[in-house]
């Protein structure tokens, strides 16, 4: 199966020539074809059904000329919707100001999991404040994170 770090970085230009954000790659693995899950945003405005259409055959294109996939696969192009992932330091900088969960790899004063606002973020670190308290990790720490807003109805 092709590394995701490859696939990335071949439609990095696509994404880039056309104003989207790669978010998040998940591949896996159910049937002979591997399933390929791409998570797009904008930078500007907000990801649509239109936008997610024309990407995915964008992507396939790609995905075909490069042959990651030879014996086939199935492509799932979305939003990252409401608890949109952070997976880079840019999201955390892009997304300071607003509340996230974070779980770490290793337990820190007796908690693995962390909820709060991104007060700042680096190329090294962010700081979380929870209310009462602020923590700051490394990303190397994090095993995921993902943004956590409160929805009021």
């Amino acid at each position: 199966m092709a590394d995701n770090s490859k696939i990335e970085q071949a439609l990095a230009p696509v994404f880039k020539q056309n104003g989207i954000e790669l978010v998040d790659i998940v591949v896996s693995r159910t049937g002979r074809k591997p399933t390929l899950q791409f998570f797009i945003d904008k930078l500007e405005g907000a990801i649509n059904v239109e936008d997610c259409a024309r990407m995915s055959g964008k992507i396939e294109g790609v995905l075909d000329m490069e042959e990651f996939f030879p014996q086939g696969y199935i492509i799932e192009v979305s939003s990252p919707g409401i608890n949109r992932p952070l997976k880079k330091p840019a999201h955390y900088l892009r997304f300071a100001g607003e509340r996230a969960k974070v779980v770490l790899r290793e337990m820190v004063e007796n908690r693995a999991v962390f909820t709060g606002v991104i007060e700042s973020a680096d190329d090294a670190q962010f700081t979380l404040f929870d209310g009462t308290s602020r923590f700051t990790f490394k990303y190397d720490r994090v095993k995921k994170a993902v943004l956590d807003p409160v929805v009021e109805f």
